[in-house]
């Protein structure tokens, strides 16, 4: 009896630990929302190495207007309206003290991560932070897609501005469910995307994603997971780092830091032709951090020297 009690006590606190690290993630992406809102005729660029990811932020009037200055070696374009809701607020402020409801992005291109939805009726309007599969729940008519200790993510009748192809229709996919239910996946075609954008609609801005900072030196991508160790039930997290067409001095800096990793944090890295792949293991989430901004920092350093050459 004792035996089985420790191990509820210890699924638990892993779920708990899960949570948790959930919404912090949470959090700071909602932070760097507003970090990155500009007025409609700013243009602003941030570098690499302050906004992990290569961010370049543009603000224009329309998408089709963005389209036209997609620079070079763009990894994916995120087109994103905002909008103010209060009503829905209030509801989840009765239920959920403390909940955040009130902006909503549009979907658009991206390589990966995070997808964001345009509601066809600014009545429902939520944050949306993960496409994965969810477990349904109810709230006054609006199904429920996300919970945290900090936000409840709501969504009304979503429209997905063709950042999603249908497999069942063979078409473009018009609702979020159809994403959800696995029914629809990302598109690769950035014409499909703006043929679903309207002209006139105003957009609060548009994100780049580009490979570097502007030089064509070197082109660079990286993405991060996280996974529970089913043996040791232990939670991991893993990056892998893409470097195209490094210098031989990036090459000996990228080893060296590999050298220096801090415990628990473990290297892989493989060279192939002009291609250097880096894959980050580690089991400690503070060594995992330290030394993964290290790896941005130092593609960082090497991507402003060439620019300046």
């Amino acid at each position: 009896m004792q035996e089985e009690k420790s191990k509820w006590v210890k699924y638990g606190s892993l779920f708990a630990i899960i949570i948790m690290l959930g919404s912090v993630f949470a959090l700071v992406l909602y932070g760097s929302w507003d970090s990155l809102t500009g007025n409609d005729s700013a243009t602003t660029e941030y570098p690499f190495a302050d906004v992990p990811g290569t961010h370049t932020n543009f603000t224009f009037k329309n998408a089709k207007d963005a389209a036209k200055y997609v620079p070079e070696g763009v990894l994916g374009i995120n087109i994103l309206k905002i909008y103010e809701n209060d009503s829905i607020d209030q509801k989840l402020q009765e239920n959920f003290p403390g909940a955040e409801a009130s902006r909503v992005m549009t979907a658009s291109y991206s390589t990966g991560g995070l997808e964001y939805y345009l509601l066809d009726s600014e009545e429902n309007v939520s944050i949306v932070l993960n496409s994965s599969k969810p477990q349904y729940e109810n709230y006054e008519g609006h199904n429920i897609i996300f919970i945290s200790p900090y936000q409840r993510v709501v969504v009304g009748n979503p429209f997905v501005i063709a950042s999603f192809f249908n497999y069942v229709d063979n078409t473009l996919a018009k609702n979020a469910v159809d994403v959800f239910e696995g029914k629809a996946s990302g598109s690769t075609n950035l014409n499909d995307i703006l043929a679903y954008a309207e002209d006139t609609d105003n957009y609060d801005e548009i994100i780049v994603y580009k490979a570097n900072d502007g030089s064509n030196y070197t082109k660079y991508y990286q993405r991060s997971s996280q996974y529970l160790n089913m043996t040791t039930f232990q939670l991991s997290f893993q990056l892998e780092s893409i470097i195209l067409n490094p210098s031989d001095e990036m090459k000996q800096d990228v080893r060296d830091l590999a050298e220096n990793a801090n415990a628990g944090v473990e290297f892989t890295i493989t060279e192939e032709g002009d291609v250097m792949k880096t894959y980050v293991d580690g089991s400690d989430y503070t060594s995992f951090m330290t030394d993964t901004n290290a790896l941005y920092k130092l593609v960082s350093s090497h991507t402003k020297q060439s620019s300046t050459v």
